[in-house]
Order: C-alpha cells, then sequence, then structure tokens
C-alpha cells in the first residue's frame, strides 16, 4: 500500500492505493480559512496538523494502514508559514490569497524589471511569498531574523510527519525564491527581503526521502513507524504525475473552478505570459509552464445559477448541449467573468437572437472556454514549445460533451482522467517512488495512471477552426 496527502487550501486528502495502482480507501477532512480587515488570508497550521491526522485516521482500516510501505505529499503551493529554532509557528499561515503582499510586489517588479526575474527566478515578475517577506521585513523585522524559519504548509507539515521540514523545487518555486537555472534557492533573491539560505526547508528532489514516519506519529495512526515520507511536492505538479502528463508536449488542464494548464517542456524557457509559473518538473530533465485562465468552471456555473439550471444535473446539462449544433447558430462567447464591478476584463455575448435558447448559451460558454483554452496554447506555440496531447482533470472532464468540444476546438487528442483527487494519487506515485527506486517517476506514472476516456478531433473541428482565429483576432493577443 502507498499513502497520498493532499494538503489543500480547504481540505486534507488522504488516499491509499495498492501495488497495482488501485485506489482502495480515501478520506478528507476540512480547514478553515480566516479573512483579516486588511485584505490578509490566513490559517492555523495546528487545525491543518490535525486534520491531516483525522484524514490519516479515517483513512481505510487498521490493517490496511499497516500494510503502507510510504508517504508521498502533495500541498497547496506559496502558503507561507514562520517557525521557530524548534519549529513551533510563529504567527499564522499567510495563505497564497492573501493581498497583503500586492504593493511590495508591484513595486520591486517596476523596479527589476521583467528580465531579472526571468533571469533569477524563472517568472516575470514578483509575486506571493516574496512580496509577503518584503511586507514582513518591513512591519515585524523580528519575525525574520534567525534562529526563526521560514516554510511553508507542505514542509511543515512534512516535519511533523517525520521531523525533517523538506520540500522539492515546484514547493520553493510559487514562493518566488528558486531559480530554476541554478537549480536551488536564488541568493539575490534571498538578498532582497534579508532572508538566509539556511532558514529555508530542506530542498530535496522528489525520489529523495525527507525521512522516516516518527514513531509518536505512527502511533496515532497505525501506520508503520520509519517509513519514507517524501518532500513536499506542488499539487499542480503532483496531479501531472496523477494522471500521467509526464511527456515534453503533454499540456494538463484542471477543468475545475478556474481551468489551469501545466505544459510540461524539455527545456527551460521563459516564461510565455508574464502571469506563467516556470520551474523544474518533478521529472528528471523536464520542465513545466503553468498558466491559469483565471475562471473556468465559475463562469460556467455563473451560466448555470443564471439560467435557472441549478437544479439540472450534470448529464442533464450535457443533453441540452449536445442538441445544440457546433458553432450556436452564430452566438459567440468571451468568457472571461471578472469579479466585482470595477474589475479589468469581463466576458461577452454576441449574435444573440430570438431563436437562441437557454441550451444554446450553455454551449456557448463551453465553446468560448475552449477557444479561451486554444487561446493559452498558443501562447505556448508561439514560443516554439511542444503541444502534443491534451491531459483533462477536474469537473469539466467527467462531461461527456465539454471535452469532444475541447479537441475539436484545439485540434488536439484529449485523454481524460477518471480519478477525482488527482494530486492526492499523484502523490502515492510519489510515494512509491520512495520504495521503487530503480524505476524512474515518468513509469510509474505512466503505469498508475488511470484509464481514461480518449478524444480525437472530429467532424466539428471544421466549424471550429475559423472560430478559434476568429476569437484570438477578437482578443487581440
Amino acid at each position: 500500500m502507498f499513502c497520498g496527502l493532499d494538503l489543500g487550501t480547504t481540505n486534507i486528502k488522504a488516499l491509499l492505493a495498492d501495488e497495482a495502482g488501485q485506489v482502495v480507501a480515501r478520506s478528507s477532512s476540512p480547514v478553515s480559512i480566516r479573512h483579516t480587515p486588511d485584505g490578509g488570508v490566513e490559517q492555523d497550521i495546528d487545525e491543518i496538523w490535525s486534520a491531516t491526522l483525522t484524514a490519516l485516521n479515517q483513512l481505510g482500516n487498521a490493517e490496511q494502514r499497516s500494510a503502507v510501505r510510504a508517504i508521498g505529499i502533495s500541498s497547496q503551493g506559496g502558503a507561507m508559514q514562520i517557525t521557530d529554532a524548534d519549529g513551533k509557528p510563529v504567527g499564522p499561515v499567510i495563505g497564497w490569497l492573501d493581498g497583503r503582499g500586492g504593493k511590495y510586489d508591484a513595486e520591486l517588479t517596476g523596479r527589476l524589471g521583467r528580465e531579472w526575474f526571468v533571469q533569477h527566478t524563472g517568472h516575470a515578475r514578483s509575486c506571493l511569498c516574496l512580496g509577503q517577506l518584503l511586507r514582513l521585513r518591513n512591519e515585524a523585522p523580528e519575525l525574520l531574523a534567525p534562529p526563526n524559519h521560514v516554510g511553508f504548509v507542505g514542509d511543515t507539515i512534512v516535519s511533523r510527519l517525520c521531523g525533517r521540514a523538506a520540500h522539492d523545487a515546484t514547493s520553493l518555486s510559487i514562493a518566488w525564491l528558486y531559480n530554476p537555472s541554478l537549480r536551488d534557492a536564488d541568493p539575490d533573491v534571498l538578498g532582497l527581503p534579508g532572508v538566509e539560505a539556511e532558514q529555508l526547508p530542506a530542498l530535496l528532489p522528489v525520489s529523495e526521502s525527507a525521512s522516516g514516519l516518527l514513531e509518536d506519529v505512527a502511533q496515532q495512526t497505525r501506520l508503520p513507524g520509519g517509513i519514507p515520507v517524501s518532500p513536499a511536492v506542488h499539487d499542480q505538479y503532483a496531479a501531472a504525475v496523477g494522471c500521467g502528463s509526464v511527456h515534453a508536449g503533454d499540456v494538463m488542464f484542471g477543468a475545475g473552478t478556474a481551468w489551469v494548464l501545466l505544459a510540461t517542456t524539455d527545456s527551460l524557457a521563459p516564461p510565455v505570459r508574464n502571469q506563467a509559473f516556470v520551474c523544474t518538473h518533478v521529472v528528471d530533465e523536464l520542465y513545466g509552464q503553468m498558466l491559469s485562465m483565471v475562471n473556468g468552471g465559475s463562469a460556467f456555473s455563473w451560466v448555470v445559477e443564471t439560467l435557472g439550471l441549478s437544479g439540472k444535473s450534470s448529464g442533464e446539462l450535457d443533453a441540452m448541449m449536445a442538441h445544440v449544433p457546433a458553432g450556436c447558430d452564430g452566438l459567440r462567447c468571451v468568457p472571461t467573468l471578472s469579479v466585482g464591478a470595477g474589475a479589468a476584463g469581463g466576458g461577452s455575448l454576441a449574435g444573440v437572437r430570438l431563436s437562441h435558447t437557454g441550451a444554446h448559451v450553455l454551449r456557448a460558454f463551453a465553446e468560448g472556454l475552449a477557444c479561451e483554452l486554444a487561446r493559452h496554447l498558443s501562447f505556448l506555440t508561439a514560443a516554439s514549445l511542444s503541444v502534443n496531447r491534451l491531459v483533462m482533470t477536474g469537473g469539466a472532464a467527467a462531461s461527456s460533451v465539454t471535452p469532444q468540444i475541447v479537441a475539436d476546438m484545439t485540434g488536439l487528442p484529449i485523454s481524460c482522467c477518471t480519478e477525482t483527487d488527482t494530486s492526492a494519487f499523484g502523490a502515492t506515485v510519489i510515494a512509491r517512488g520512495l520504495v521503487e527506486t530503480e524505476r524512474n517517476l515518468a513509469t510509474l506514472s505512466e503505469q498508475a495512471a488511470p484509464a481514461g476516456r480518449q478524444h480525437r478531433p472530429g467532424r466539428d473541428r471544421t466549424v471550429y477552426e475559423p472560430m478559434v482565429a476568429e476569437y484570438l483576432a477578437r482578443r487581440g493577443d
């Protein structure tokens, strides 16, 4: 048995997978988020730890847990936790959604510029933990002084499991402290907030165990003491391992609340957009470019609710869309919905006629999202990065209509992953890699990835190809 933990923002998920890669048990435990009046988003690491223990104790039965050979860790990225010399928390977790570092990020980006950040971090701007560290240096400098440590949710939980705070490059990179060219923390970046490299968690490859499970944790959870625990891995990269998106030219896209793309490349390239997140991949000799479409499922949920269709099942919504022809009889959608009246951008519907129905609007949003996905893929191809295959995860992957729309719109084959807890499942594969050291992670990922539905471009490609060209021209980039 192999155990995978996914330390999400709102839920801790745990999975047990057997030697054949079959999930035999799963559990979850919620964690809360606290919003502060000044724009802060905070969490309690002790609550996260308690939820982790709960998820482990509810995972299968004691006999199954006693057969676990290793534990893999997936974690939310960019959620920072300061600890003292003994590993005790100093203040709350500063969540990745926390906006208080924004003005520091903006100032630093304006002062140092895109090329400096590309050279030192692989990213095009300052963001997330770097801005927060600058804020803390200004507001509470004693927090960043040695012997305190600058850690993150994932490595902090790893330390409580096995006694050693450890994470991998994907975790440090999304904290904006990692240089993919150096494959280490960037000294010039650390110098900006005055943090020393020794204050950071151990930086390990995913193939190396952080340490063995502590005996007191083993007694609490009925897991075997001493089994290897992986370093913490960013959840999107864990998901890529879980769905088999581990070869150059693969693009995983999570079709959840926000559609997020993770493109696997065989070379280190500058970010294709200022918002792209570039890092070494968990698979040796590969790299990743992550892009968020900002919304996705959120836009589709909005139109479902607005049309009064919230009581419909996903199958009924699919049936409605299936009865509308490709192209929606001329109805076009730009699904870039924004939050708040003053937010930039915004979506639109064009070509509306009295003959259009609610089903037309539903399908127009699905087609619009597929056009927006094609636009993001064009950023990759314009940078000469290969895009050969799409691997779809998340809620929309279960649709009988949307994946085919995406295949026809992009002209690419799609594999729909059937595992719903992809990051936690990827963590089980990472755990297996700690034990089966003679096999590389890509091979383990391919063998373990659940068989999914395959979709190839079909006859509607001729309808959608000019639509994409029209959409790209309208968007102007």
